[in-house]
């Protein structure tokens, strides 16, 4: 293989497909980064990497004088083009096992893996097809990722549920102590309603790799595999398995709300910080626990932690309905309203112990665009 590629380009690239790349794995075929040139695709080099359960491909305009394939180390071929001077750089491998790099006057040369032994990426196929806007898509991971579970004893909520149909895409997270739901357009092919779970991993990939506020995602899959490509990268991800549970019977009737607050986000947000400064008690067991108290008179936060100190700040609110005095994880809060971009937010509470919902100033709960739900604290007296 021998080629010219611009040291900016390469880069990007090694960056990009850098990101399905585990220095965990046992194989350490998998923490390399193939590069291959084919007739198929002349003056093109393709990137990819995998850690089998996401890939990332990425195609780069090149020079390409012979084509080939090899398999450079991961990291540390990442560490060294990110010192490459800026410029043209020539990768020359008379057989598999080395890679040379020519820059300016000088080379260096790195041991390389068989290319046999990485793993045949996936073909982009399956029945389900559509496009979605790129800040569309971006913005719904952000809103709904912050929900979704860390724990791997219990993979399904590690994922992000996407419910699909002609014209609505829904993606859907949670932790079983919170619940997020985001939905918007999207332009779906012949599809009535399909429901995948993909791993929250790789679709936060897929967003930060989506910098562009224009554009479209393209999105296609079938029951075991999802594909996202835009521009010059493709990403391929297993579906989990498994029944994602019934999210609606989790979301409060409209009639069980008794108490309806708005209120300033930025302010909140704030107010919530310095609390969470104040509320953390190990001995009690207790962390970033933070108490809302919404009056009529607007809404009092406290916060108290017998090692730190406490804090009493008192928020202009609106407050309709029953006075609600509840208490949160702070971290939840501040979770949710980070990711919203309104002006003001409305709490709608059912009672002290009871769920709660965020919603986007203005929106009913049927139709927002963006749903927070979240389990107030129990405390012992």
């Amino acid at each position: 293989m021998k080629l010219i590629v611009q040291k900016e380009d390469l880069l990007y690239a090694v960056n990009a497909v850098s990101r399905a790349i585990s220095n965990k794995n046992t194989l350490p075929i998998l923490g390399g980064i193939m590069m291959i040139t084919t007739e198929s695709l002349p003056g093109k080099l393709v990137l990819s990497g995998t850690d089998l359960e996401m890939a990332i491909e990425c195609l780069i305009d090149a020079d390409v004088q012979e084509n080939g394939r090899i398999v450079a180390p991961g990291r540390y071929f990442q560490d060294l083009v990110r010192y490459l001077p800026e410029g043209p750089v020539t990768l020359f491998s008379e057989n598999t096992n080395e890679l040379l790099l020519s820059y300016e006057q000088s080379e260096v040369a790195i041991r390389c893996n068989d290319p046999e032994e990485f793993p045949a990426l996936p073909t982009a196929e399956g029945n389900i097809r559509g496009q979605i806007a790129v800040s569309t898509f971006r913005r719904m991971v952000k809103q709904v990722s912050v929900a979704a579970a860390t724990d791997v004893v219990r993979p399904l909520f590690t994922g992000i549920l996407l419910e699909l149909t002609g014209s609505k895409l829904v993606m859907v997270a949670s932790d079983t102590h919170r619940l997020a739901i985001a939905e918007d357009i999207w332009q779906g092919e012949n599809i009535t309603e399909i429901k995948l779970i993909l791993p929250c991993r790789t679709m936060l990939e897929i967003a930060k790799l989506a910098v562009s506020d224009e554009g479209m995602i393209e999105i296609v899959a079938s029951r075991n595999q999802a594909f996202f490509r835009f521009e010059n990268l493709t990403f391929a991800t297993r579906v989990i398995s498994g029944q994602y549970p019934d999210y609606h019977q989790v979301l409060p009737a409209s009639s069980l709300y008794c108490c309806h607050t708005t209120i300033q986000r930025e302010k909140l947000i704030e107010s919530l910080e310095r609390a969470s400064l104040l509320s953390r008690d190990a001995v009690r067991g207790k962390t970033n626990i933070v108490c809302l108290n919404w009056r009529e008179e607007g809404l009092l936060l406290t916060a108290d932690s017998p090692e730190v100190g406490h804090i009493y700040e008192e928020l202009a609110a609106i407050v309709e309905g029953t006075q609600i005095e509840s208490s949160y994880n702070a971290r939840y809060l501040l979770d949710a309203l980070k990711v919203m971009d309104n002006e003001q937010v409305s709490f709608h509470l059912t009672g002290e112990s009871t769920p709660g919902i965020i919603l986007p100033e203005g929106s009913e709960q049927e139709q927002s665009p963006y749903t927070y739900l979240v389990l107030p604290v129990r405390l012992s007296r």
